[in-house]
């Protein structure tokens, strides 16, 4: 008997269709894109969670640069920087152990519960500026809202490919989602900038804590796909932080996530320096600037539909993250406002592109029982990153000075993603389907009925074993650990020494092993040479008998065939 494993295979394109079980890997004509564009925004759950993140965004951006202007107020960049920190490093600490155990809820009830808190938190630090309060307290009550923002963007997008039929809605999900990022970028420093200018940054929370709740009303009662979906510590073990450090693609893709948000904290400090010192804009010029970064980023965003349906994301990560780094290396040589503007947008718009790509990776990469802990352990990454930036910016304009802190953090973000594209190209032939696999799990009725997205996962994960006639596969008594499916060749099936069916390609055994958790209760030999494709317990088990109908289907075959 040969074992072998299937990841690697190119994949070929077929069409998208909408019904469960059939293959989604789209094809790369542009009709062809936007068909799974208008069929994903048909999806009424996908809807109503990205108003709601959209609303989110608007209000952490807006919350945001009021924070960062109020601390310039207090004590100029070092201030500004200091109120950065105090949001950041707390929710630095805690955003990956939060997300991993809100992921014990229901996806859809721990997104509603994190813009719950974010709006509490809001509207308690609103009232505290409005009265006056310390800066002590202004900051404790600074890192209450961060860390409840980092209870949120994670389960976003752990829920998104529970709520996409398909993987087209997925990625249409993920671009949407970046381009409501952007919006989010471009309109909430420019809400902020407006109500700063006429009524302060008290008000400015108190506004969007009230925002907030409208992604609660949202999110209430939001049913998701229906799985019964194991939790982390129930079916894989207590500590799905540990199982992602000891990824290798989990530990590249958070390297390349703190090294983007090292530049935006750098950004963070650098544009309010740019705006007020070097080009001597008023209060509300932070804001616009930041405000050209969401416009850029819907470009960019928008520019994602690209992806939809390419199999290979290692060049567009390095051309995003090369367009966001010397784009704004080279704003801060400009001398006006607009100059400035244009290229801060351009850098927004290779941000945002970076942005959706790494997301799209990740959702690609990892099961769907360790996306929550990842985006969480990425909310942790993001922020230490910010803070990171927001410490170096103030030394490199002493050091360097303005302009020239502007080129060397621009020049980060590109320098890493160049050096890892070696690794990032592997993981893109870790990350292809092999569609020859995936058309043949899609023949077995218990896998068909999963959504198309996971079946993909199975193709790429799934082993190869060659088998000679007259062996044995499968003995009875002994313990299981594989599902089986024939690609050709045929087996025999004994139960109790008696011969209960013959199976040929396209034939699957192994599952009651697994599904029951006993020793084998058959004993299955390859009546001719066999070939074989397999999934190990772990993957089975996360597939199938998460998904009602799946497992329904399972019993009744057991059922009907063996007892």
């Amino acid at each position: 008997m040969t074992v072998s494993r299937s990841g690697g295979q190119e994949a070929q394109r077929a069409h998208p269709t909408s019904g469960p079980g059939t293959s989604v890997i789209v094809g790369t004509d542009p009709g062809g894109r936007w068909a799974v564009v208008r069929q994903a925004l048909r999806n009424p759950r996908l809807r109503r969670v990205l108003a709601a993140f959209l609303v989110f965004n608007i209000a952490e951006w807006a919350t945001w640069i009021a924070l960062l202007v109020w601390g310039y107020g207090e004590g100029g960049v070092r201030g500004a920087s200091a109120i950065s920190l105090a949001q950041l490093l707390p929710g630095a600490l805690l955003a990956s152990p939060a997300a991993a155990l809100l992921d014990r809820l229901p996806r859809g009830r721990a997104v509603c519960a994190g813009y719950a808190a974010q709006a509490v938190a809001y509207l308690g630090l609103g009232l505290a500026l409005g009265a006056g309060a310390p800066v002590a307290v202004v900051a404790l009550l600074a890192a209450t809202t961060r860390v409840a923002a980092s209870l949120t963007r994670p389960m976003h997008h752990a829920l998104l490919p529970e709520i996409s039929h398909t993987t087209g809605e997925l990625t249409t999900g993920n671009a949407a989602s970046g381009s409501l990022e952007a919006l989010g970028t471009f309109a909430g420093p420019l809400a902020s900038g407006g109500l700063l200018t006429l009524w302060g940054p008290g008000v400015v929370l108190l506004t969007f804590g009230a925002a907030t709740l409208v992604s609660v009303a949202l999110t209430l009662r939001l049913e998701s796909s229906g799985q019964r979906r194991p939790t982390a510590a129930s079916e894989h073990g207590e500590r799905p932080i540990r199982d992602l450090l000891r990824d290798p693609s989990a530990r590249l893709m958070s390297g390349l996530i703190a090294a983007e948000q090292v530049l935006v904290g750098m950004m963070d400090i650098l544009l309010v320096l740019l705006a007020l010192d070097v080009l001597s804009m008023s209060d509300a010029g932070p804001g616009v600037l930041n405000s050209a970064i969401g416009l850029g980023g819907l470009l960019g965003a928008g520019l994602t539909i690209v992806l939809i349906g390419r199999q290979r994301l290692a060049r567009p990560l390095v051309l995003g993250a090369v367009a966001a780094g010397a784009a704004f290396a080279l704003a801060g040589t400009a001398s006006v406002p607009v100059v400035a503007l244009v290229l801060v947008a351009v850098s927004g718009a290779g941000k945002a592109f970076y942005d959706i790509t790494s997301r799209t990776f990740i959702q690609r990469l990892l099961p769907d029982h360790l996306l929550g802990a990842m985006f969480g352990l990425q909310e942790a990454m993001t922020m230490s990153g910010i803070a990171l930036g927001t410490v170096v910016a103030p030394g490199l304009v002493g050091a360097v000075g303005p302009r020239w802190a502007f080129v060397v953090a621009g020049s980060f973000l590109p320098a890493v993603a160049l050096a890892s594209y070696a690794m990032v190209r592997r993981l893109d032939d870790d990350a292809a389907v092999p569609v020859e696999v995936l058309t043949l799990l899609l023949r077995v009725p218990i896998l068909a009925v999963l959504a198309p997205r996971i079946v993909e996962r199975l193709a790429r994960d799934a082993g190869r074993e060659e088998v000679r006639s007259g062996e044995v596969v499968v003995r009875s008594g002994e313990p299981g650990s594989l599902f089986y499916v024939i690609r050709s060749g045929s087996v025999e099936v004994r139960i109790d020494g008696a011969a209960v069916r013959e199976l040929g390609p396209g034939g699957w055994f192994g599952e009651i092993a697994l599904l029951h958790d006993v020793p084998r209760t058959a004993t299955v030999t390859a009546l001719s040479d066999l070939e074989l494709w397999t999934l190990d317990r772990d993957s089975f088990l996360s597939s199938v008998a998460s998904v009602p109908t799946s497992l329904d289907l399972a019993e009744s075959h057991i059922r009907d065939t063996y007892l």
